[in-house]
């Protein structure tokens, strides 16, 4: 059982900065993230992406700054706990689980199964063979987690350098050979028309793009140095990430031309076409294999950072004992790693069979961005006020402003992306009210239940390690 605890030392630097570059998939960015966020931001992708960026580097502040201080396996929902509240830490972790279970499922699951039907659009002719993609992947993903940390993130560490090397050179070769192609432009609203909120609801779909970047946090009672390594690896991982997306988003923009992105989500696999068209068949090869292999290390990262914050809440007292139990030669909470594989591949299959796996994801994607945001929205509430009142000296620009700062932002996109929804008609409206209704339903059920049975969270968030 939880007695015989996560191993520590199991990590170093590269591993937990690759924890955050392989959630975050560059090349499954490219192939699926990136194509949605086409269709709504046109020949504006490249500004999309670098706002996404850039909210998240904001948002990843709080988690900088609270990892001077603490950390644990509690990730999110314990800075928060030992900040506000229980009930509040309660509600976050209420709202981080469904976000990464509806991630794994849109992304990780269903995402892997759409870009096969991209590659072989022959495969849309057999039925429900997107199911058997799905609890494929899901396999996959559960061994590498029931092996333990280490090789899961050395297998995730090894993979994205190559993704990532790749993706840049590609990009950096595309825009040099576009010549007077490249513009400016595209880092303006200029191609929309000057439309905001069509750029911050394309955002809905871009800032997923960098979502779990952070997750690193929950790596930290298994890491080497603790916290103090894990809040140098989130600025680096951010810096690569910035360079992994926002160089094959531009290249692909000019790539197509700026003028004709309308048509760039129509494509059956747009990032192949232009990769074969400026760097022949052997890149469209090359991207294929690594876009696969990018879904698969997602999910591996994915599992690694989501197992541990449900054996967290089993360790607390939230969940069932059960889940805090840990394999004797591997050191892996593997029943949690089981529950997040099995509630992964429910969710993914539960909208598909109704609308197929490519609008089955966009529905869950539009669906959990608001647990996300609300999550980090909660979070960077908590930085202020953990500051005061552990009384530590109070930084006005890195404790107080940039906060503020995420928050306004975050809630100008959740706006933004509520009034434009209403113009895009279900499923995408309804999936937009229900992820705003699931944020509000968890929020009521967290407080009265930590009200009724203050007992069951009186743990919550309290277990943290010390810098080593």
């Amino acid at each position: 059982m939880y007695q015989l605890g996560l191993k520590p030392n199991q990590i170093g630097l590269a591993q937990a900065i690759f924890q955050g570059v392989s959630y975050v998939a560059p090349a499954a960015d490219v192939a699926i993230l990136l194509v949605i966020t086409a269709g709504y931001a046109y020949g504006s992708t490249p500004l999309a992406v670098l706002f996404a960026w850039a909210i998240y580097f904001l948002f990843l502040n709080a988690n900088y700054q609270f990892s001077k201080y603490t950390g644990s396996a509690s990730g999110y929902y314990g800075y928060v706990a030992r900040t506000i509240g229980k009930r509040a830490g309660f509600v976050t972790a209420l709202w981080y689980v469904m976000f990464q279970f509806f991630s794994l499922a849109a992304f990780g699951l269903l995402g892997f199964a759409t870009f096969l039907y991209y590659v072989s659009p022959s495969l849309a002719n057999i039925p429900y063979i997107w199911i058997a993609f799905v609890a494929l992947v899901a396999f996959f993903t559960f061994y590498l987690g029931y092996r333990g940390l280490r090789p899961s993130l050395n297998y995730s560490m090894i993979s994205a350098s190559i993704e990532i090397g790749f993706l840049i050179v590609m990009g950096i070769i595309i825009a040099i050979r576009e010549g007077s192609g490249n513009s400016f432009s595209v880092f303006t609203l200029a191609p929309i028309g000057g439309n905001f909120s069509l750029l911050f609801f394309a955002m809905i779909f871009s800032i997923p793009l960098f979502a779990g970047s952070g997750t690193v946090i929950t790596l930290a009672e298994e890491t080497k140095g603790s916290i103090r390594t894990i809040r140098r690896s989130i600025w680096v991982s951010m810096l690569v990430l910035l360079a992994a997306l926002l160089i094959p988003a531009y290249a692909l923009t000019v790539g197509y031309g700026i003028s004709n992105m309308a048509s760039f989500s129509s494509l059956p696999d747009p990032g192949v076409i232009i990769f074969e068209r400026y760097g022949g068949l052997a890149a469209g090869v090359i991207l294929i294999v690594l876009t696969v292999n990018s879904y698969l290390s997602s999910n591996v990262s994915l599992m690694s950072s989501v197992s541990r914050v449900i054996y967290s809440l089993g360790r607390d007292g939230v969940l069932p004992e059960k889940v805090t139990e840990m394999h004797p030669t591997h050191r892996s909470p593997y029943i949690s790693v089981m529950l997040l594989e099995i509630g992964g591949i429910i969710v993914a299959i539960i909208p598909s069979l109704a609308y197929g796996p490519f609008e089955g994801a966009l529905i869950l994607f539009s669906i959990n961005i608001f647990a996300l945001i609300f999550t980090h929205i909660l979070v960077n509430a908590s930085l202020p006020v953990y500051v005061r009142k552990m009384r530590f000296k109070m930084n006005v620009l890195t404790h107080f402003i940039l906060p503020v700062l995420s928050i306004v932002a975050a809630s100008v996109i959740i706006y933004y992306s509520a009034v434009e929804s209403i113009t895009e008609g279900n499923p995408i409206t309804a999936a937009v009210i229900i992820g705003l209704a699931y944020v509000l339903a968890a929020s009521l059920v967290g407080y009265i239940y930590g009200s009724l049975r203050p007992e069951r969270i009186k743990n919550i968030g309290k277990f943290e390690v010390e810098e080593a």
